[in-house]
């Protein structure tokens, strides 16, 4: 005659075989349709989030070199942390050598 445990879920108190539970992150049980609906939650928390927010443009001072990332969408205006001045190139990350190349073939580089 095999052993049958019954397990409490921490959220719903409801009683459940090993099969039908599962360990949190803080070490408490929890049952497989409440960590279903737990990541439901977690799902719906990080498409409500604003992507544009969240993402930051590297820029490099013209005068002094000094690098910095200001968050997109930042109310604060533009113009260098260290020395103040307004001149600013934003630093591109190129996915590889052929986007690096067409970029450069670009008319704005033409002097």
């Amino acid at each position: 005659m095999p052993l049958t445990s019954l397990h409490t879920c921490s959220r719903c108190k409801k009683e459940y075989n090993f099969n039908s539970i599962k360990y949190t992150k803080d070490r408490s049980i929890i049952c497989v349709n409440c960590l279903g609906n737990q990541q439901q939650l977690e799902k719906k928390e990080v498409k409500i989030g604003k992507p544009d927010e969240q993402k930051k443009v590297n820029f490099i001072c013209l005068n002094c070199r000094f690098k910095f990332s200001v968050r997109k969408g930042s109310p604060k205006a533009l113009k260098c942390q260290f020395c103040g001045k307004t001149r600013l190139m934003v630093v591109k990350r190129y996915k590889d050598e052929d986007d690096l190349i067409n970029d450069s073939m670009d008319s704005k580089f033409d002097y």
